[in-house]
């Protein structure tokens, strides 16, 4: 290119008879810039003409008070092409199998009303966003003047937390670096007065920005209407306010499915979030019933140690863990950073207790310790039920995941408490046994709950969560259930109506309880299913 900006032509060789045609578009090509050639071809379209066919990728002003930028989609002009997803793909350097914009399909909701629509969708800049709200480090800020919601990656721990609590399923987490990313509406390129990279590349100009105001979006979301005005078969757009804009001139969109409604998908297990939710609340338990049965020196210094590893490894779920330290930034809106503050009193309070009780230091002290340890404990587990709760994913309802994580805490506490009183020879036997059976009771209760939605005849999530829980994970779940029964009632039923001086049906028991423990654990996780933005269709 010469410095008045056009392309350097060089000689062409003289074209014979044959190749005229091709040699003079090559001429043409070589004199004139992609950009001077579109703005020839456009004055000779003239206003009316290039209005038809051209429009504004962004406002032309920045947003006002109470507005902010928002993606308009118009669905009749998006194919499913992808040209979004690559240029978003290329342009941020998104890991190999990262991506911040997906391209979902709809269909007819029956054989007899045929239909099908590509939708593409990425980050919605929500007005009230939860990946925001939960992030127990403030990793998430929203910019005051343009709505965007972004992602801090120095402050982000990659906790995933945030991946749970958006019903969009947007954060992604990066394995190469540890942290969770997002959209951030390409905030670099507004800033100068260019359209994202998904918009630019929009071959039929389907994306675009445009200014939305958060006060209609409030009047239109909060009251969730019967039709999902959002866009159908996504998420209740009146959890996070989206500020998306989808349109189309088809009606056939209000009687619509996502392809991938029927799709039965596993979620990741979280193995480490499995060890430390059970061996806290088991730790919880025993420091439960180190109050409420005469043996607090038997029960005090397992509690602890179980407790000790429950916080060790809540540690290797995190990709930064070493910024663990700022969890409690976020105490005023994330039941995370509530729990972690909570939990880490409790652990606190159990090892003064247990040192306490071992210096012989004073009987007083040792039991104060052990009422703070379970009160911050108990305070512990209700938000480590409420972390969930919060995602408003059905098969993690408040009401379920308290039955679940409470009785958890009085099950393995009391069995616990059933085998060292008996060991030790004290006379805690008959509340330890109460309190077994409770604790079963709530965990019976809430799976038979969970699995009454089995023959749902919809594929609503608790159907779905219902389906892997019998059919793919059908298994284990059994067997879980069986070794819940047989731990945590027949052989506590026994071992007390015989008064058996063996110690093998405590001992018996308090293993298949921990056993059916772990398994519940990891289906709470690989089961729950929520209802998503529109996907591909599965083989």
């Amino acid at each position: 290119m010469d410095n008045t900006g056009h392309n350097a032509t060089k000689p062409l060789p003289k074209p014979t008879a044959a190749g005229d045609f091709i040699a003079e578009l090559l001429r043409e090509q070589a004199s004139l810039s992609a950009v001077e050639q579109f703005s020839e071809w456009h004055s000779l379209l003239g206003a009316p003409a290039a209005q038809r066919n051209y429009s504004r990728l962004l406002p032309a002003t920045a947003p006002g008070p109470g507005q902010q930028y928002g993606f308009d989609v118009n669905l009749d002009r998006c194919t499913g092409c992808k040209a979004c997803v690559a240029a978003c793909h290329s342009l941020n350097g998104l890991d190999d199998e990262e991506a911040w914009r997906d391209v979902g399909l709809l269909v007819g909701s029956s054989r007899t009303s045929p239909f099908q629509q590509t939708v593409t969708t990425a980050c919605h800049h929500c007005v009230e966003p939860a990946c925001l709200e939960g992030c127990p480090v403030l990793a998430y800020d929203k910019d005051p003047l343009t709505g965007i919601v972004r992602h801090l990656d120095d402050q982000c721990i990659g906790c995933s937390y945030c991946i749970m609590k958006c019903p969009y399923e947007v954060p992604k987490f990066s394995k190469k670096l540890g942290i969770v990313r997002k959209c951030d509406l390409c905030s670099n390129r507004l800033a100068v007065g260019e359209a994202p990279a998904c918009a630019q590349a929009c071959p039929n100009e389907a994306i675009k920005i445009t200014l939305v105001d958060q006060a209609t979006l409030r009047r239109e979301f909060e009251v969730t209407p019967a039709i999902n005005t959002f866009l159908p078969a996504s998420p209740d757009p009146s959890y996070t306010i989206p500020t998306t804009r989808y349109h189309s001139t088809k009606p056939r969109l209000t009687t619509v499915k996502s392809a991938d409604e029927e799709a039965l998908r596993p979620s990741d297990p979280h193995w480490p979030l499995v060890i430390m939710l059970t061996l806290s609340q088991v730790s919880v338990g025993l420091f439960t019933l180190a109050l409420l049965v005469k043996a607090n020196l038997s029960l005090i210094y397992p509690g602890a140690v179980i407790g000790g590893v429950a916080i060790a490894s809540s540690v290797l779920h995190l990709g930064r863990p070493a910024g663990a330290w700022r969890a409690f930034l976020g105490l005023r809106t994330s039941w995370l950073s509530r729990e972690i503050i909570l939990l880490g009193n409790f652990l606190g309070a159990a090892l003064a207790a247990a040192t306490l009780a071992y210096f012989a230091i004073g009987a007083l002290w040792v039991k104060v310790a052990v009422i703070a340890a379970v009160a911050n404990g108990l305070a512990g587990v209700f938000c480590s039920a409420m972390i969930y709760a919060d995602t408003r994913k059905p098969l993690w309802k408040a009401a379920w995941t308290l039955k679940r994580f409470f009785g958890t805490t009085f099950l393995s506490g009391g069995s616990g408490a059933l085998l060292l009183t008996h060991l030790m020879n004290h006379p805690g036997e008959p509340v330890a046994f109460i309190i077994v059976l409770v604790g079963a009771s709530l965990k019976l209760s809430a799976e038979k709950d969970i699995l009454g939605h089995l023959y749902d005849d919809d594929f609503s999530p608790l159907h779905k969560s219902a389906l892997l829980l019998f059919s793919r994970f059908g298994l284990p779940a059994r067997l879980g259930k069986l070794a819940l029964i047989t731990g945590g009632v027949l052989l506590p039923l026994i071992a007390f109506a015989t008064r058996t001086h063996s110690p093998i049906p405590y001992l018996l028991g308090s293993a298949l309880v921990l056993v059916s423990e772990f398994i519940e654990r990891s289906l709470f996780f690989r089961a729950v299913q929520g209802i998503k933005m529109p996907g591909q269709p599965t083989s």
